[in-house]
């Protein structure tokens, strides 16, 4: 069943990728596409992510962050601190 949901899932993507770049399509349509091209995306990379366990039932992986630098965590208030320039901020133009 996994397998089929993916494969309906790259058809439709796919569709979607074709109709936006045949250019005929009107703007509000194209934005249309554009969401939905957007959502299978994610879906696809959220399907991914989730393996299949032995029981059927499923196991999601963590997602995996750099490692957290092994601190006191305590910033020091006695140290000296850059201070900002004065200057007048940039005006737009």
């Amino acid at each position: 069943m996994e397998k089929r949901i993916d494969k309906c899932l790259s058809v439709l993507r796919k569709w979607a990728e074709t109709r936006v770049a045949s250019g005929s399509e009107p703007p509000w349509a194209w934005y249309q596409y554009m969401k939905l091209i957007e959502t299978v995306a994610a879906i696809q990379v959220g399907r991914a992510s989730v393996n299949p366990s032995e029981a059927g039932s499923l196991v999601v992986e963590p997602p995996r962050a750099e490692p957290r630098p092994r601190g006191d965590g305590v910033a020091d208030i006695d140290k000296r601190r850059r201070r900002r320039r004065r200057e007048d901020p940039p005006l737009p133009m």
